[in-house]
């Protein structure tokens, strides 16, 4: 396995610093361009290029910083973190409740008909929107979090392990329901 941090001169940490890893990734790519050096250092740019991506996301930073220092990836078995499963059960009945009304609103025969669940639809939206709120506040605290962990995970990588685990789980499952949420704020404005 490739480690990203080294190939891109950064610390492996938890946290990085975003304007340092764009212009340590800006330096790299200059000196491997295709167009600038050897057709053979192709790859070395596609590596440098998937490197910053996989720095430049938090939950994929992680999972590579743990697979680095477990030698082997995170179990897929890992449960909920306590504090999304309230989340979570809201963000499915929500997703539920949606569905079923997009479903009433198509089977509606004509735009008097339709109008007739704007007002469900708005207030559908205004459900989603305070979610989405919910999602970007622990997206936000979990960042603050992972930038705080840096001098902690500097003095024990071992003891700290799990709580880098946990945050992983934390923007995983995160970065889902901020999908989720963006596709059912596109269908129900598209009504």
């Amino acid at each position: 396995m490739t480690d990203y941090f080294a190939l891109l001169e950064q610390p492996r940490a938890p946290w990085l610093d975003p304007a340092a890893l764009k212009e340590a990734y800006h330096q790299k790519t200059l000196e491997s361009h295709p167009d600038t050096t050897a057709p053979d250092r192709e790859s070395d740019f596609a590596e440098l290029n998937e490197a910053y991506q996989v720095l430049h996301d938090p939950k994929r930073r992680l999972h590579h910083l743990l697979s680095l220092e477990n030698g082997a990836p995170l179990s897929a078995n890992q449960t909920i973190p306590q504090e999304l499963q309230d989340l979570f059960l809201a963000i499915g009945a929500l997703t539920q409740r949606a569905n079923a009304l997009l479903e009433k609103t198509g089977r509606a025969s004509n735009a008097l008909s339709r109008s007739l669940f704007k007002p469900q639809i708005v207030e559908m939206q205004k459900e989603v929107g305070g979610l989405r709120e919910k999602v970007g506040t622990l997206d936000a605290a979990a960042s603050a979090q992972l930038r705080e962990m840096n001098s902690k995970w500097q003095h024990d990588h071992a003891g700290q392990a799990a709580v880098l685990s946990n945050l992983y789980l934390m923007f995983a499952y995160l970065g889902r329901w901020s999908e989720q949420l963006d596709e059912l704020t596109f269908k129900l404005s598209s009504n």
